[in-house]
């Protein structure tokens, strides 16, 4: 393995591979880091950075507040977010990634699928009636237009980021491209290659002619990160020897059928024909169902079956949250797929440990350690949390142990130093360094008939998020976001069939651009056993109506009537 490099699009595919490689390897995965990893950690390595030369949020905020721009922490809330609502700040900052990611000129700033207020921006001079002369490289402007800049902000935050000596993710690999840094291996792989953007490309460009063999692996049709600048060209486009496979190993044949149906509508791909994994499957189809209908039939499924899993996927997070707040209350633990404020492998540690302790049995270090950090002072008595630190971390250099989970720890240490160490009814309020949600979890499970269910049973995220993932019963809500919406009608432009229109808000979408539909197909073909779309889920969201996404169209039909006997879905 020291020979080779994985790359690998997001940290956790990089963590699978490197669990999965470990595992055959008979290697602890912390040893596989240099060797299997995204390029832009495989960069950092390259460039000798540390966290402090990385640009934050704090960093942009900072430069939005000094430059006279609004801007908003996009992890800060899990609330509602559009098109319209997405800050100035925000928005610049995005559009000079976007723009090293594709490798464009910063003139070239209009080209994003972004929606701009000429009211607050000036537009390019070509189209705004305020320019006076010169073209996109060179405009000039009334001395009295105030509006913002846009290609001047840009540069301004990319000197703000020099003069600071912070970089960027985008950043990173321009430097390895540009200085030809080369990773000390001889043999390359790159999973998940659709989604690699054209700066991504470079560096492999710079990388590919210094390996003994190069190997890479993707599926034009999940092309999820366009927004990022992804171009499944580089995919279809990309030389060597072609292997295309032919069997699906996840997706029973009905729903194949209906994920090809949903897929052949690209205008631009490689055709497979692809065999079921197995016969049977099934797909559902619910209209108009409400947030509370969709915990039900979530429960349902889980307690018709002993360890099948089940997977709710939305479009945007706002939406997840939405379900998030109905569903907690279920106490059914849960895992997050994409936002830390919920449901970790943090929380779940925690919980087997009050579980541990109220059965009286040895808990693992890891355990033990979430107790350390999670516990309110009141637990420690007269004691200090640090004291039981101190002591765990003997305990861990005794044994020798380089995974706590290893490290066998008797219930008698915990009562020692944390005498107050809570029993179930009282484990959420004794939290500390958590989300409401996360309390509100905790509390739900111990009141639930729940305790004991693995977390990993139900999974909750963005279609973004199942990359790479499946579960037995897949639920893939098709709403969209207002600011989805606008970006596709940007795109488009005034290439939308005659007749269609895009709604201005909330309303029904009648059309789905390539991208988008890229997306739904990730989202639909997780699922191992069952697949269940869910039409005007979220109030207030933009629609797809799941006529639309099957058939590219239309049909101005009830939902039953349309499905019909085109498809094998089973409408609800």
């Amino acid at each position: 393995m020291r020979d080779v490099l994985v790359v690998s699009y997001t940290r956790a595919a990089a963590a699978e591979v490197r669990e999965r490689l470990a595992e055959r390897l008979d290697e602890n995965p912390r040893a596989l880091r240099g060797n299997v990893s995204t390029m832009h950690a495989k960069a950092y390595d390259l460039l000798n950075l540390s966290r402090g030369d990385v640009v934050g949020e704090s960093e942009k905020e900072e430069f939005c507040e000094d430059y006279g721009l609004p801007y908003e922490d996009e992890y800060a809330s899990g609330s509602r977010r559009t098109a319209r609502s997405t800050t100035l700040g925000n928005k610049i900052i995005a559009t000079s990634q976007w723009l090293q990611r594709t490798r464009r000129d910063v003139a070239d700033w209009y080209d994003i699928p972004f929606q701009w207020n000429d009211d607050e921006v000036r537009l390019p001079p070509d189209i705004d009636p305020n320019a006076q002369v010169g073209n996109k490289y060179t405009p000039t402007w009334p001395s009295d237009d105030d509006r913002v800049d846009i290609p001047e902000a840009i540069r301004a935050w990319r000197a703000y980021k020099g003069d600071q000596g912070l970089v960027g993710f985008a950043d990173m690999l321009e430097r390895v491209a540009d200085r030809s840094l080369l990773p000390d291996v001889d043999h390359l792989v790159i999973d998940e290659f659709q989604d690699i953007t054209q700066l991504q490309y470079a560096v492999y460009e710079e990388w590919k002619p210094h390996m003994e063999t190069v190997f890479i692996a993707g599926d034009d049709d999940q092309v999820v990160y366009a927004w990022q600048g992804a171009d499944p060209k580089l995919l279809l486009e990309e030389g060597g020897e072609d292997v295309i496979l032919d069997t699906s190993h996840r997706l029973p044949s009905n729903v194949l059928e209906v994920v090809q149906q949903e897929v052949q509508h690209i205008t631009e791909r490689q055709e497979k024909n692809l065999r079921p994994r197995t016969e049977g499957g099934t797909v559902e189809a619910v209209e108009s169902p409400s947030v509370l209908d969709l915990v039900r039939n979530v429960r349902g499924t889980i307690e018709s079956t002993d360890d099948e899993t089940a997977m709710i996927l939305f479009r945007a997070r706002y939406q997840l949250f939405e379900f998030v707040e109905e569903f907690i209350d279920e106490g059914i633990p849960f895992k997050a797929l994409t936002d830390q404020r919920l449901w970790t492998d943090r929380l779940t540690d925690y919980i087997r440990a009050v579980e541990a302790l109220e059965a009286d049995e040895p808990l693992d270090g890891l355990q033990t350690r979430r107790l350390v950090d999670m516990l309110q002072d009141s637990a420690f008595g007269t004691g200090d949390r640090s004291e039981m630190r101190d002591a765990l971390e003997e305990r861990e250099e005794a044994a020798g142990v380089e995974d706590l989970r290893n490290l066998e720890i008797e219930p008698d240490f915990v009562q020692e130093y944390a005498p107050f160490a809570p029993e179930p009814p009282a484990a959420a309020d004794m939290l500390r360094k958590v989300t409401r949600l996360q309390s509100q979890s905790v509390e739900a499970y111990f009141s639930g008939d729940y305790r004991g269910m693995d977390p990993d049973r139900v999974r909750v995220g963005t279609i973004h998020s199942a990359k790479g993932r499946e579960a037995d019963h897949v639920f893939v809500a098709t709403d969209l976001t207002e600011k989805v919406v606008e970006q596709m009608a940007a795109s488009v432009g005034d290439d939308l069939p005659t007749g269609l229109e895009f709604p201005k808000r909330g309303g029904t979408v009648p059309y789905l651009t390539d991208n988008e539909r890229r997306v739904f197909y990730v989202g639909m073909s997780r699922a191992r056993n069952r697949l269940v779309l869910l039409q005007n889920l979220v109030d207030g969201a933009p629609t797809l109506p799941i006529d639309v996404l099957l058939y590219g169209e239309p049909t101005g039909d009830p939902l039953e009537d349309a499905m019909g006997s085109r498809t094998p879905v089973t409408v609800s």
